[in-house]
C-alpha cells in the first residue's frame, strides 16, 4: 500500500505520520502524570500504590472509542434496497464521555490559573487521534486499497436436502401451502362442509373410524327424534353421501344402533318406526 504511493506524497504522509505519533506520545506521556497525581490523593485508600492504572484506564478507554469510531466509519450495510453507513452513535458519544472525563480530572488536580495549560495536553493527544484516523484513511483512499467494508445480507433459512434417505437442513413453512408443510388433522366431532374434499387417511382412500363415527353421530343428531326412530342404515349412507362422505351402509346401521341405545326415543315414536323396519 505504501510503496504504491508517489514519493512525494510518501514523504508528506510519512512526516505528517510521525509527527501526529510524537504530539500523541507526548500528550498521553504528560496526561498519563498529570490523571496519575489525581488517583493520589490520599482520600482515596485505592489510590495508595496504584494510582498508575487510573489514567491507563480512562485514557485507554478514550483511545479505544476513537478506533472504534473509526472502524464504524469504514462499514457500509444494506437496507431496504440501500446502502447506508453504520450507525456511530454510540461509539461518538462513548469518545465524548471518555474525553469529556481525561478533560475534568487533568484539570481539577492543578490550581486554577494553570488549568487551561493542563487542558491543552488532553486536548491535543484527542485532536491528534482524530488526525491520525484520518490519516488512515487518506493512505488508503491514495493507495487503491479498499477501505470501505460492505456487510454480506443475512443469509436465509437452510431448505431440506435429502441425502440417502437422511433429511439436513432446516424445516421452513411454505407460505403459499395453505395448511405448511402437513394438513390438519381432524377434530373429533367436526363434520367437514358439504362438497369439502377429504384426503386419505389409512392408505386405502377411506376415512379414519373416529371420523366417520363422527360424520354419522352428527348427521343423527340434526334428525327429530321421529326421524331418528324410523332412520335405517341406507337412509345415513345416502344423506352422507350427498356430503361427499363415504361410509358403509353396515358401518352405519351399528352406530345407528348405538346411538337408539344412547338415545332412546319417545314410546310413539318407537312403535311408529318399529312398523316401517
Amino acid at each position: 500500500m505504501w510503496s504504491s504511493l508517489p514519493s512525494n506524497l510518501r514523504t508528506v504522509l510519512g512526516t505528517a505520520l510521525l509527527l501526529g505519533l510524537g504530539v500523541a506520545g507526548a500528550a498521553f506521556t504528560l496526561s498519563f502524570f498529570a490523571l496519575r497525581d489525581a488517583a493520589q490523593n490520599p482520600a482515596l485508600a485505592w489510590g495508595a500504590g496504584h494510582a498508575w492504572l487510573f489514567p491507563i484506564g480512562v485514557d485507554m478507554a478514550l483511545v479505544f472509542f476513537e478506533v472504534l469510531l473509526l472502524g464504524a466509519s469504514m462499514v457500509r450495510v444494506t437496507e431496504r434496497d440501500r446502502v447506508v453507513q453504520y450507525p456511530r452513535a454510540i461509539p461518538f458519544l462513548l469518545m465524548l464521555v471518555a474525553a469529556a472525563g481525561t478533560l475534568y480530572f487533568n484539570a481539577v488536580h492543578v490550581p486554577e490559573q494553570v488549568r487551561p495549560l493542563a487542558l491543552a495536553v488532553p486536548v491535543a493527544s484527542i485532536l491528534v487521534t482524530l488526525g491520525l484516523a484520518y490519516l488512515l484513511k487518506m493512505l488508503a483512499a491514495a493507495s487503491g486499497a479498499a477501505a470501505i467494508h460492505l456487510a454480506p445480507p443475512a443469509t436465509e433459512p437452510n431448505r431440506i436436502v435429502r441425502h440417502s434417505d437422511v433429511l439436513h437442513g432446516e424445516l421452513v413453512r411454505d407460505s403459499q401451502a395453505p395448511y405448511g408443510l402437513f394438513p390438519p388433522h381432524p377434530v373429533y366431532g367436526e363434520v367437514p362442509s358439504p362438497g369439502q374434499q377429504q384426503a386419505p387417511q389409512n392408505g386405502h382412500g377411506e376415512l379414519p373410524e373416529p371420523t366417520k363415527r363422527a360424520a354419522v353421530e352428527m348427521h343423527l343428531s340434526r334428525l327429530s327424534p321421529q326421524e331418528a326412530g324410523v332412520a335405517t342404515g341406507s337412509s345415513i349412507v345416502a344423506a352422507l353421501a350427498a356430503q361427499g362422505i363415504p361410509v358403509e351402509e353396515t358401518y352405519a346401521g351399528r352406530i345407528l344402533s348405538e346411538w337408539r341405545v344412547a338415545h332412546p326415543a319417545p314410546s310413539g315414536a318407537r312403535k311408529r318406526g318399529s312398523g316401517r323396519r
